[in-house]
């Protein structure tokens, strides 16, 4: 067995996503995620296929670690070319195989209510979804028959290797980590990462909204539990020192959770303010649904703690410190 990790350029974002191919003696391959719908990913696939010596038909199967563009956007393209099957968790399924312009958005409408209640004026509710629509949007929609479901716990034998699921919700609902049983590595995605730290993303769908930060520390400690040998991740180098690694993220996520707490102060304060705060730059695309999605999984993190309460007042959801 050889694990070959390819990069692909992302060059609207400025950073690489990861991409890995698990190629068999026998020329049976397994993909980890596939990268955006790009010239770049085909590139990057077709010179790893061309380094392992093996062709499109021999990629079998496809993992997708979560459902993010920049990592499951072309997996599509290569279904198609390859006819392998593609493994997703339910929660990150439709991601897959919407053919709305935007997966993320399954009724933008439906949204709106709930950014108001952040502190979102009306009138900058639309350019706010058009930041997410104009990114996440743009991939090829999967046939429901290329889809095969992942499970918290399951052991997958798959192209004659063994590969147990580990749901890590945080990043995404439907997030899931992959290690092989062979040698022990686990492949991460995006809930653990070699040096930024993970965004806890906000499920526009469920009902535990802001408790994002909670649920990726807890998958962060499961990838602890596994006792891996070594942790490929999406993005950035593999990861040597598992344990140090989730370390820093603790301490970098109690860090910044202080921060929150010093800026509610005695005063109520919306999510948005607080956002506005936490980060007061305009860091480009995507940067303030990524930022609101950081405030709140503090703010979530925060109540859980009862550091903080909450209180309404006109359809406005306001934090306090307690």
């Amino acid at each position: 067995m050889q694990i070959y990790e390819y990069k692909i350029p992302m060059p609207d974002i400025g950073y690489n996503a990861n991409a890995y191919l698990i190629k068999q003696e026998n020329k049976k391959s397994i993909l980890v995620d596939a990268g955006p719908n790009s010239p770049q990913a085909l590139d990057a696939l077709e010179a790893t296929l061309k380094k392992a010596e093996v062709g499109w038909d021999n990629i079998e199967h496809i993992l997708v670690t979560h459902g993010h563009y920049d990592h499951f956007g072309f997996v599509a393209q290569i279904a198609e070319r390859s006819g392998a099957l593609v493994w997703v968790h339910p929660a990150d399924r439709n991601k897959l195989t919407s053919a709305l312009k935007n997966p993320f958005f399954i009724d933008p409408e439906a949204a709106i209510p709930f950014l108001e209640e952040l502190g979102i004026q009306r009138t900058k509710i639309a350019g706010l979804i058009n930041e997410v629509v104009t990114l996440e949007g743009g991939t090829k929609p999967l046939p429901e028959s290329s889809i095969r479901s992942l499970a918290q716990g399951s052991v997958l034998n798959l192209s004659g290797l063994t590969i147990k699921v580990i749901h890590t919700p945080g990043h995404t609902p439907g997030s899931c980590c992959f290690q092989l049983v062979e040698n022990g590595a686990v492949f991460t995605g995006d809930t653990l990462l070699p040096e930024i730290t993970p965004n806890p993303i906000f499920d526009l769908e469920g009902e535990e909204r802001d408790l994002s930060l909670v649920r990726l520390q807890e998958s962060m400690t499961k990838i602890r539990l596994l006792r891996a040998s070594k942790a490929y991740p999406g993005h950035g180098k593999p990861i040597l020192s598992i344990d140090s690694a989730i370390d820093r993220q603790f301490t970098h996520m109690a860090k910044r959770s202080e921060q929150v707490l010093g800026i509610l102060g005695i005063y109520g304060l919306s999510t948005f303010s607080v956002t506005n705060k936490l980060f007061p730059s305009d860091g480009g695309r995507y940067h303030t649904w990524l930022a609101l999605s950081v405030t709140l999984g503090h703010l979530g993190w925060l109540r859980v703690r009862n550091c903080v309460r909450t209180r309404r007042n006109a359809g406005i959801v306001y934090w306090e410190a307690q």
